[in-house]
């Protein structure tokens, strides 16, 4: 059974700016209600992932 609709964007999003934990900013989409203490913790979360995984390919 699909979850209840969340108030918002399209299909229940939100973008939040975000500071990247090198220092640069950003936009991501997250759900409809997300914190912002939240949305900075999924921001360093991929910042890291990404990171991790080095430069994408050319």
């Amino acid at each position: 059974m699909p979850e209840e609709p969340t108030p918002g964007g399209p299909l229940g999003t939100a973008m939040r700016k975000v500071t990247f934990p090198d220092g640069s900013r950003g936009i991501i989409l997250v759900k409809a209600g997300t914190s912002q203490a939240d949305a900075d913790a999924l921001a360093a979360q991929v910042w890291a992932d990404r990171s991790e995984r080095g430069p994408a390919d050319r």
